[in-house]
């Protein structure tokens, strides 16, 4: 058994190091995650505070799970208000974010390990311009649904919202990975969401920084679970 782990080991390395088989995994991912999101019938929900402060010119750092990141990125048209996303530097979530940088929204990689200190600088000066900013809260590596304080050093530092964002599908896979990664089934009925956050503190404590993480956690697994009770409604 050991000796079979370390070949499937050796094989995705493989294959994370193989520029031709990444490519036809992005286009694949992409191809499946837009024809998907084309066939689900979708309701909106929880929008009009959030399109009003994008009228006003106000952005928010969008806050969701890593295991409900499939379709966060599509919770609106972004032609009107620029959204960047943060995202892993490994050759995993790489196939996904080609996908972002193919629908025009922004992107700043983090290191999968040390300094993220010039990301997160990056990240304050964009949101600063205007841009709202996306970020997978527990990710990505976990604990799942347990929300790291960076969306909140960003938006202290911004002056902006900390806000959740979700959605829910009628019909999914549930992946064996470390956050049961959600995959979207075509032709279901999905729920997307945008929930009001609250602006964190330029400075904080530690105890502060936990409240806030915990606060912040409660609200995306709020959002989510009015997702999923309004798919039973319809």
């Amino acid at each position: 058994m050991n000796r079979l782990k370390r070949r499937w080991r050796d094989l995705e390395i493989r294959m994370q190091k193989s520029r031709r088989v990444q490519n036809a995994l992005r286009k694949l991912f992409s191809a499946y995650v837009n024809f998907t999101f084309r066939t689900i019938r979708w309701e909106r929900i929880g929008f009009e505070s959030y399109e009003a402060d994008i009228a006003r010119g106000i952005p928010r750092v969008l806050c969701c799970w890593h295991e409900r990141l499939f379709f966060t990125p599509y919770l609106r048209d972004w032609s009107d208000h620029k959204l960047t996303v943060m995202a892993s530097q490994h050759a995993d979530a790489r196939i996904a974010s080609a996908n972002l940088v193919e629908r025009g929204i922004g992107l700043i990689e983090l290191a999968t390990s040390g300094d993220n200190s010039a990301a997160l600088k990056e990240a304050v000066k964009t949101v600063r311009a205007g841009n709202s900013l996306g970020i997978t809260v527990d990710g990505p590596f976990g604990p799942p649904r347990v929300a790291k304080r960076g969306a909140l050093v960003i938006a202290g530092l911004a002056g902006v919202q900390a806000a959740p964002c979700s959605y829910a599908v009628s019909r999914s896979i549930r992946l064996k990975t470390w956050d049961g990664f959600v995959v979207p089934l075509p032709w279901s009925r999905g729920v997307l969401a945008v929930g009001d956050g609250f602006m964190p503190e330029k400075r904080m404590s530690e105890a502060e920084f936990d409240a806030a993480c915990t606060r912040l956690s409660g609200l995306i697994d709020d959002l989510t679970a009015a997702c999923e009770a309004r798919l039973r409604e319809r």
